[in-house]
């Protein structure tokens, strides 16, 4: 999930609780991101990276933007489902 799809969540009631538990599961999976998103920030692999297409979103797990944007979308999502 890239920072572009993170924010374009909107709340919706019908689907709140799938889209909790997805995001829940990408914040799961960041552990294994985050050393795949340091290493790709290297020098050496980072031309690599722009060509693939996936040095923003590896910049943005290695320096905890990711996971801060998958946080505050989980707390929109979870007060928005308080009020459905």
């Amino acid at each position: 999930m890239t920072m572009r799809e993170i924010d374009a969540v909107r709340p919706n009631c019908a689907r709140i609780d799938k889209q909790i538990a997805t995001l829940e599961q990408e914040k799961a999976q960041n552990d294994q991101r985050l050393l795949a998103g340091v290493q790709s920030v290297a020098p050496a692999l980072a031309a690599l990276n722009i060509i693939g297409g996936t040095y923003g979103t590896n910049v943005s797990i290695a320096t905890g933007n990711w996971a801060r944007a998958i946080d505050r979308k989980l707390v929109t999502l979870r007060q928005a489902k308080k009020r459905c």
